[in-house]
Formats: C-alpha cells, structure tokens, sequence
C-alpha cells in the first residue's frame, strides 16, 4: 500500500476529506479551493491538514516548496515552518525533493487535482504557545488563511 495512504488511514486523517472545513481560500488559480479541515495540536506538534478541491473544467496541478509554508501565531506573532525528521526530511505528504508534488526517477510532478476532484495535503509545525488561539497560515499560491482557529 501506498506509504502517505497508509499512515493517513492509520491516523484517521483520511475522514477529514469530507469534514466541514475550519476555513477556505481560494488558490491564486481562481479553479482551485483549500479547506483547511485540521488544525489541532497533539504533544506538542500542529497538524494542518489541506484539501485541495478543483472547481474548474480541467485539471489543475499542485507543486510548491515546502519551504515555503509557514504559520504565524497570534500571541508572539512568531513564524514557524514545516518540521523536519532525523533524516532532515519534511514531516508531511505528498512530499518529494523538498516540494509537495508526486516524486518519480526524473525528479517531481505536480499533485494534479482532476476536474471535480480532491487531494489531501498535510503538513506537522511545531506547536504555537498554549497563549495562541488562532494562527496566520501561509500557502504558496493560495490567500493566506487568517485567524485560522486551533483545537488542543
């Protein structure tokens, strides 16, 4: 089985595809949508989970360096980015080469996200102070989701 697949299924976040989102922006695109469906912290680690949902007529593709994707929180207005491994790999999927994306021998392709359809983008961040409500999430070609709501 597909590892991002099965560590999805395994932790539950697979059903918060069809959640009530905590927020919406739409992508630079103007076809694409994102759901922010998770926000909460667990021992200490943020878990943002994404769902990217194609509006148009035809297929859109996703690719973006994880670098690039930050919070800041809301009590010290502190940024904080994507949390890496042991390994210094980015904790998150779809993620190849440092970028969201599908990686394959030549290097990485886009998450496409067929007409109608809808993929899953999750990302660990370490915890906002305890003091922090909200937090300011930034995506690369997508509105910032502001004042984003976080469950302990």
């Amino acid at each position: 089985m597909y590892k991002p697949l099965l560590f999805l299924i395994l932790f539950g976040i697979s059903s918060t595809i069809n959640a009530e989102p905590l927020q919406t922006q739409i992508g630079m695109s103007g076809d694409l949508e994102v759901d922010v469906n998770k926000a909460g912290v667990l021992d200490n680690i943020l878990t943002v989970v994404l769902v990217y949902r194609n509006t148009g007529t035809a297929r859109s593709d996703v690719k973006y360096k994880v670098a690039d994707v930050y919070y800041i929180d809301d009590a010290d207005s502190k940024k904080y980015h994507v949390l890496k491994d042991s390994k210094n790999e980015w904790i998150g999927a779809p993620i190849a080469r440092g970028s969201v994306g599908i990686g394959h021998p030549g290097g990485v392709g886009p998450l496409a996200v067929d007409a109608g359809g809808k993929k899953i983008v999750w990302f660990k961040f370490p915890a906002p102070p305890a003091t922090a409500q909200t937090i300011n999430l930034v995506v690369p070609d997508v509105l910032p989701f502001e004042e984003l709501a976080i469950s302990r």
